[in-house]
């Protein structure tokens, strides 16, 4: 398939935008130089932002494995610099999912576009236009 658009890492926000692009019917390759999503770790706590991107494009994540931490912290060279307590079951609260099987969803997705190809094991190493 000739592509419009070449995304480059299969990450979460490689994957959404592959899938958005996709289904409005742009051509697009999404390549990854990993053979499995499993293979490489890319984060696997959504915050609440991220969790209504994907909300918002069609992705539920009754689809994926979780688990919402009751205490969310995160270090930046030892030192914590946030902490949130997950004590209100009505709002989003950050989510620690499984990110192969957010990736497979998001790329099952684009792939009943038609208009939608994966590239796994493959390195980009210069672009050129």
């Amino acid at each position: 398939m000739d592509a419009q658009v070449v995304v480059v890492g299969a990450g979460p926000a490689g994957a959404l935008l592959s899938y958005l692009l996709s289904s409005r019917g742009i051509e697009t390759i999404l390549v990854e130089r990993q053979s499995d999503f499993a293979r490489e770790f890319r984060g696997e706590v959504l915050m609440p932002s991220g969790i209504r991107a994907l909300e918002e494009a069609g992705f539920s994540l009754d689809q994926v494995s979780t688990s919402v931490p009751e205490i969310f912290e995160g270090y930046l060279n030892h030192r914590r610099f946030i902490r949130i307590e997950n004590d209100d079951p009505n709002t989003l609260r950050p989510t620690a999912v499984s990110q192969p099987e957010l990736l497979e969803g998001l790329v099952a997705m684009a792939e009943r576009s038609g208009t939608f190809a994966l590239r796994r094991g493959h390195a980009v190493r210069g672009i050129s236009r």
